[in-house]
């Protein structure tokens, strides 16, 4: 996985990200943007997003796993309460 690009693991189809709310696809561009704009990498990110998806029930959908992820990750760089 090249670090400078999204995890491989985001749901696809065709090779196209795959949102099923508008919601979900402002939360990704959230995410880019803060990495983009703070100078990480994804695998900060991803980090972040994997211990998210352990902590939650199995019946999270994706996307809100993605956004407890964002909110942990700015947390952790203090822009952000901890929740």
């Amino acid at each position: 996985m090249n670090d400078d690009q999204p995890p491989e693991d985001i749901p696809r189809r065709n090779g196209e990200l795959v949102f099923d709310a508008p919601w979900e696809s402002r939360a990704f561009g959230l995410a880019a943007a803060y990495l983009e704009a703070s100078g990480q990498d994804w695998e900060a990110f991803r980090t972040q997003l994997m211990a998210a998806i352990a902590d939650l029930p199995d019946t999270t959908p994706y996307y809100e796993a993605w956004v407890v992820a964002l909110d942990r990750l700015l947390a952790t760089d203090g822009l952000a309460a901890r929740s």
